[in-house]
Order: structure tokens, then C-alpha cells, then sequence
């Protein structure tokens, strides 16, 4: 049922046969496409026939291209799965369009819906309503296993609905992690049945709850699973947590603002929470954050001056690292590998931990990271926060994301993500990159669309294809029909810098 909703939500990806490219439009671009001559027939006697254990992608893409599925008709468009020695890469595939059939192979349900994918974007509009597929041999595989969009609920809520359409289009771009920002000063957004004024207090926006109840979560992880997506919940702490603190005062520090690392309740509050979270998440991974804490978080509090004696912690990012060894400790307990910014590295996090990456003036913390063996995700505040601006002139965060220009796709393109000082050993460390879209100065559906859309599928095009130089101008041909698409389906996906007027404020 929801597949089917999806789909109604996002149809086909086609392009006008009048359009300027010699070929379809494809983002992100395979590792190797051979254009051919001709094309393969869909039409009414086109059907969607599977092999092996392929029906669930067979039934996703005969509902999207409104097909039939079974094993004859004119044209045939054939799911096949192989083994690995075939197609090593559990998301890689290869696709082959000529003659009356397509052939779509891959060794893992992810790959072949990968491959569905692209065929989506090969289909071409003709006139009179007829479509045929652009012969090709096609073979492709992601540069990187984490591909991922961080969208912050915390600041202003979004809530299933305005997510679901996103979700769609990671998925039609071959992303494959949505990180949700649950928790921040201005809100909770998760329902939490054990500590109920949690949402009844810390939810509030101007006197109304707003946040995901536990419906809505199975929702979006069944929605995001069929799409091969992972759903990874972000709760932070210490800092950052004044919808908490203004539910729970007594597990908070004098003003309000952080966690108190002294009260042992405090870390039983702590697994009650990171527990229901966990049951919710199917997800290997939790992150709790762990950034920006500041040295006067604690000032005055008699009883972390006592903890710091009684442990040996001589300044707060001590302090910072006895909380977050304790909630590392509650996150594996509970089977789940914890994840957090790279202050965690200032603070000593356990190796366990996958550091995010950001702090673009930092390039040293990425490096000691690294060579403390830490599983690394790269989202530098300067090329992947997509609350920044676009363009000169156009709205977006003031902070310190604006240095080097604006968060063009051009910059982003031009962006290698793994250092050039990385060994071998520690590039493979790198588990991907991931945008992020926090939302200070995001209010409404539409303008988080404009900031999403279409950085998203720069992000896709970093995140799939292999190392090496990319070319802005040729990308930005590739993008143009995909823009019309994504804006025939409702999304506001920017154009140019007059989409932006509508934006700005004075």
C-alpha cells in the first residue's frame, strides 16, 4: 500500500524525445554507459517479468511505469539477480536496452532496484503518448556505502507528509541513509510514552504539539526500507536539549540548556529514552550528537564539581567525555552502534564511535580521527549544509558556512571529500557523505524544498561516482530536464537565482 502511494507520488522520470542532450538525461552518472543505436518499445504489451527472488522490484517498477508483470509480451523489461561473482557490489548493477528487451542484473535486492532506477531515467516521452527505453550498456556501482540527508525536525517540524515526497526522490538518486534531527532547543518531535511531557511540553509551537508519533515513525521506516533507505534517529546531548530540559528540569543543568552529567538519573532517563528509540529505529545506528558544548555549561553546579573530583576531570571536555563514554555504553547495550559530531573526537570517544565530520576550520580533528581508527562520515559545514545560501544574494544561514561563497552545486561538484593526505587504509574509513538541512531559518514546506532541490542531486552525483574530476557545465545539461520533473511533480526545486526572490525578507 504504501509503495503503491509512493509511486502515484512519484511517477516515472521522463523526458521530452525534443530535448536538447543527444541522450537521456542520467544522475548520478554510472561508472560506464554505452549509448547504442535504437530503442526498446513500452507499450501496451510490455511487460515486467522477474527472475530468482526479484519480484519485489518487479512489482515496485511495473506499478511505477504502469506495466504488467508476466513473461511475454512485444518488449520485456527482465529483473534478474546473480551471484556476486557476477556483480560484486551488493548496490551495483548492469542494464542492458536493445531489441525488444531490457535486462536489468544485479547480485542484491539494492542493486537491482538501483538499476530500476536508472531505467526510469532512460525512459523517453515520445509524441502521441508513445515511450520507449534509450538502448544502452550501462554498468554502475556507488563510490560510497553511505549516501545520506540529514533533515532537521528539531528547529521547525516537518512532519510524515512533507517527508515522504523527499524520500521518494533520495531514492530515485540512489541515496540510501535519511538521518531525521529529532530533538533541539526549540523542540522534542518524538513521541516517548515512558516520559509523556516530553512531546506534551517539548513539542510546542505556540501552544500546539508537533512532533512524529509512533505510527508515524513505522511509517517512514517501512516507506524508507521499500526504498531501500535507512532511517537513522539523531537524539543530542549533552547540549542542544532545551525542549528536554524544559519537560524534565530535574535532569538538566542551572540554565537549562545541557544534560547533568553528575545526577546518576539522569542516565536512567537517558535509557529510557535511547530504549523506545531504539525499538523504533530499526536502524544498526544511533547518534546522539555530542556538539557544541560549551565551557560554561556546567559553571557552578556543586555536584559536577564533585563528579570531576571524584573521577579526575580537570575542564569540561572532560566532563563532556565521562557523559558521552556512559551514553556510548547505554547505545551498544541496547545493540546499536552509537554516532556523534567531531567534537566527540576533542572529548575521546571510544573508537567505536562513527564521527560526522563538520567543522570545516578543523581539518586537524578529521585527521585524528582517522588515525584513531574511527568510521568517518563527511559533511563539511562549507560544501554540505544546504541551509546556506546558493547563490550570491540569495537567503540562508548567516553562519559560518558562507566562507568560500555560496553552496553552489558548482562548489560542491569541484569538492573532493576524502583528503589527499588519507592513506589507503584510512580512506576506507570513509563511509561516505551526507547533506544536512538544518532548519533555524526553514519554516515552510516549500522553501525547504528550494534549499533541498536541486543540491540533492549534486550530493547523489558526489556520492556515486568514483574519485576524479567532474565537469560543472556538463552536469548542469544533465540537470536541466530533472529539474523540470522534479517541479511537474509539485517540488520546488530551484531553477536560478529569480526562484529565490520569493525567499528573501528584509
Amino acid at each position: 500500500m504504501h509503495l503503491i502511494r509512493a509511486v502515484l507520488i512519484a511517477v516515472a522520470l521522463c523526458f521530452p524525445a525534443a530535448a536538447a542532450l543527444s541522450h537521456p538525461a542520467l544522475i548520478p552518472m554510472p561508472l560506464s554507459v554505452e549509448w547504442q543505436d535504437g530503442a526498446v518499445p513500452i507499450g501496451a504489451g510490455t511487460v515486467v517479468e522477474s527472475r530468482g527472488k526479484a519480484a519485489a522490484t518487479a512489482a515496485y517498477l511495473s506499478t511505477a511505469l504502469g506495466l504488467k508483470q508476466g513473461r511475454r509480451g512485444a518488449s520485456r523489461i527482465v529483473l534478474s539477480l546473480v551471484p556476486p561473482t557476477r556483480i560484486p557490489n551488493s548496490e551495483g548493477y548492469h542494464l542492458r536496452a536493445a531489441g525488444n528487451v531490457v535486462l536489468i542484473e544485479a547480485s542484491d535486492q539494492r542493486g537491482l532496484f538501483y538499476g530500476a532506477q536508472t531505467l526510469r531515467q532512460l525512459i523517453i516521452n515520445q509524441t502521441g503518448g508513445a515511450r520507449s527505453v534509450a538502448a544502452a550498456d550501462i554498468t554502475a556501482a556507488p563510490r560510497f556505502r553511505w549516501r545520506g540527508l540529514l533533515i532537521d525536525l528539531g528547529r521547525h517540524f516537518f512532519g510524515k507528509q512533507t517527508l515522504l515526497p523527499i524520500i521518494d526522490e533520495m531514492a530515485a538518486y540512489k541515496l540510501n541513509v535519511l538521518k531525521l534531527h529529532l530533538t533541539d532547543y526549540e523542540g522534542w518531535r518524538l513521541e516517548i510514552p515512558a516520559y509523556p511531557k516530553l512531546t506534551q511540553i517539548g513539542s510546542l509551537v505556540e501552544g500546539k504539539p508537533q512532533y512524529l508519533t509512533r505510527d508515524d515513525v513505522r511509517d517512514i521506516v517501512q516507506y524508507s526500507a521499500e526504498r531501500h533507505i535507512m532511517v537513522v534517529p539523531e537524539i543530542e546531548m549533552p547540549g542542544h536539549a532545551g525542549a528536554a530540559a524544559r519537560s524534565y528540569p530535574e535532569f538538566f543543568n542551572t540554565d537549562k540548556s545541557a544534560f547533568d552529567p553528575a545526577n546518576p538519573k539522569t542516565y536512567v532517563f537517558i535509557r529510557g529514552i535511547l530504549a523506545e528509540v531504539a525499538r523504533l529505529f530499526p536502524s544498526p545506528y544511533l547518534d546522539f550528537a555530542g556538539d557544541e558544548v560549551g565551557d560554561e555549561m556546567w559553571k557552578g553546579m556543586a555536584d559536577v564539581d564533585r563528579l570531576k573530583a571524584e573521577q579526575g576531570l580537570k575542564t569540561n571536555q572532560d566532563v563532556q567525555g565521562y557523559f558521552g563514554s556512559r551514553i556510548v555504553r547505554i547505545i551498544e547495550s541496547l545493540g546499536k552502534r552509537p554516532m556523534a559530531w567531531d567534537e566527540q573526537v576533542d572529548a575521546h570517544a571510544p573508537r567505536s564511535v562513527i564521527i560526522q565530520w563538520w567543522r570545516r576550520a578543523r581539518p586537524d580533528v578529521l585527521t585524528t580521527a582517522a588515525n584513531e581508527g574511527h568510521d568517518l562520515v563527511i559533511s563539511p559545514v562549507d560544501e554540505l549544509y544546504f541551509d546556506y545560501h546558493q547563490g550570491p544574494g540569495e537567503p540562508g544561514a548567516p553562519w559560518e558556512g558562507n566562507n568560500g561563497g555560496p553552496q553552489s552545486i558548482e562548489k560542491m561538484l569541484a569538492w573532493e571529500p576524502v583528503p589527499d593526505s588519507f592513506t589507503p587504509g584510512q580512506s576506507a574509513q570513509v563511509l561516505g557523505i551526507e547533506a544536512c538541512v538544518w532548519s533555524e531559518f526553514i519554516a515552510t514546506e516549500r522553501y525547504l524544498q528550494f534549499m533541498t532541490f536541486p543540491r540533492l542531486l549534486a550530493l547523489a552525483e558526489v556520492a556515486w561516482r568514483p574519485k576524479g574530476p567532474r565537469d560543472g557545465e556538463e552536469f548542469e545539461q544533465r540537470l536541466g530536464p530533472h529539474i523540470e520533473a522534479l517541479r511537474a511533480k509539485g517540488i520546488n526545486a530551484r531553477r536560478g537565482e529569480s526562484d529565490a526572490y520569493e525567499f528573501i525578507t528584509h
